[in-house]
């Protein structure tokens, strides 16, 4: 793992080589866009960017952006293969002016440790597609009949299967929390994107926060799933954290989706897929890449800037607005919600970085909710700041970071019109460890994030 910085240019305008396969710039605006596109070894070797066989180029065969380009003088985070890192390094410093340091030099040794980590843990707090089904299940028998599962795409109760593969079923399977139903919807949705594990590890601890709150029953009658993020020995903290988010419940219902992409997620924990991002649909039939970009694939602005139209990029956007079963079967969910007038509050949690993000992603220019929105983004970073310290930055994606259509933040803004959408970069703040977060961050990442949680909902008019 490498990051670059890319320098500022008082002369607007680009400077174009061809080389090693892909195109270079350097910096003005677009700094490592067209890099960006060489894409990692599954992706495209021995390949151009438009799917010809390369001839008289050699390709930098594995290259993945943990961090995309965005704007001038930000730091972007490069995995790239031993081999590759000399080449890399001469177009990077000798062809487009730019910084190079070595973040992760050992990048599989560092997944290995977080394996052995999480498998030494008493909790195993990092759990595969089926353990997430199996602490959900948990979770429900233990709620007293306050929670309810349920899965995503089928009418009425019940669920649709999502198919991958030969032989494969994936389902989207969420866990409803609600002392009413018919209060207003708060939705959260995490890893959408397969790599980033923190994600759904948060959306497991928020489910037993939030259930822990509404058991009348003493600390240590509770399972050690039921109270997965408490400290057993700090009642006073138990009953203060049992009363603020029985506040919330009293507020709200939550609908909490662990797993957006079953299958992309499954993938990441074989040998060769723990880097990956996308879903494992298989493109048409002469293409060599495989998956779709989900947070490119909803119909807002989708195909704008940030969302790539070819599908060995990691930004793939997919044929078509909703192309894939996953995007299209949560619209459908949360159109009906909103068609009740219930959906009021929406979250996508991603990582990594320490941001909270307020729409728009896909432009720089702000929204007709924007002052209210920056308002309970403040809150919410300041809530989470004061349980463990950590900073978090607040505003549109598009300013902070890059430019980004067909995201989901943006679809229920703009298509929905859901006042309180947000989308929330979790730790760490920087590449290393970047995607491979240590197992003892994740419960304190969850405790964190309820209490920012518990201010947001505190604070928005609904």
């Amino acid at each position: 793992m490498v990051n670059c910085v890319c320098p500022a240019y008082s002369t607007p305008g680009f400077t174009r080589s061809k080389l090693q396969g892909c195109l270079c710039y350097s910096c003005s605006g677009s700094s490592l866009t067209d890099l960006e596109s060489t894409g990692r070894a599954e992706r495209n070797r021995g390949y151009d960017q438009e799917g010809n066989p390369a001839s008289d180029v050699v390709l930098l065969k594995q290259i993945d952006f943990w961090t995309r380009p965005g704007q001038l003088n930000q730091t972007v985070d490069i995995e790239v293969s031993d081999e590759d890192f000399e080449k890399l390094s001469l177009v990077l410093k000798e062809h487009a002016g730019m910084e190079l340091t070595i973040q992760i030099d050992n990048l599989q040794q560092l997944i290995n440790e977080q394996l052995e980590q999480n498998k030494a843990s008493a909790r195993n707090d990092l759990l595969k597609a089926e353990q997430i089904t199996d602490k959900l299940e948990e979770m429900r028998r233990s709620s007293g009949g306050l929670a309810e599962i349920f899965e995503l795409g089928k009418k009425g109760k019940g669920r649709k299967r999502v198919k991958r593969g030969k032989g494969k079923k994936k389902t989207l399977r969420a866990i409803k929390i609600s002392i009413d139903d018919d209060k207003p919807v708060f939705f959260i949705q995490c890893g959408i994107h397969a790599r980033e594990w923190i994600s759904p590890a948060t959306c497991i601890n928020l489910s037993s926060f939030a259930l822990y709150a509404t058991t009348h029953i003493t600390a240590f009658q509770i399972s050690f799933t039921t109270v997965l993020c408490f400290n057993f020995f700090d009642t006073q903290m138990i009953q203060k954290s049992a009363s603020d988010a029985s506040a919330m419940l009293n507020k709200m219902s939550f609908v909490i989706l662990p797993v957006f992409n079953p299958d992309g997620y499954e993938y990441t924990w074989t040998n060769d897929g723990r880097m990956w991002r996308k879903n494992r649909r298989k493109n048409k039939k002469s293409s060599r890449c495989v998956g779709v970009d989900l947070n490119r694939n909803w119909s807002y602005k989708w195909g704008g800037e940030g969302a790539s139209p070819n599908e060995c990029d990691q930004t793939y956007r997919g044929k078509k607005a909703f192309s894939e079963k996953e995007t299209k079967s949560v619209s459908k969910y949360l159109e009906g919600l909103n068609k009740q007038g219930r959906l009021k509050g929406f979250i996508d949690f991603h990582a990594f970085s320490q941001m909270w993000f307020i729409p728009w992603g896909y432009t720089s220019t702000k929204t007709n909710d924007h002052e209210e929105q920056m308002r309970v983004a403040k809150i919410a970073v300041e809530a989470i700041r004061r349980k463990h310290g950590k900073s978090y930055k607040y505003g549109s994606s598009a300013v902070l970071l890059y430019k980004a259509a067909g995201g989901s933040e943006d679809w229920t803004y703009g298509s929905l019109g859901v006042k309180y959408s947000f989308t929330v970069e979790l730790p760490p703040r920087g590449a290393n460890p970047g995607f491979i977060l240590p197992p003892s961050q994740i419960i304190t990442t969850g405790e964190e994030i309820f209490e920012g949680l518990k201010a947001l909902v505190t604070a928005m008019r609904i």
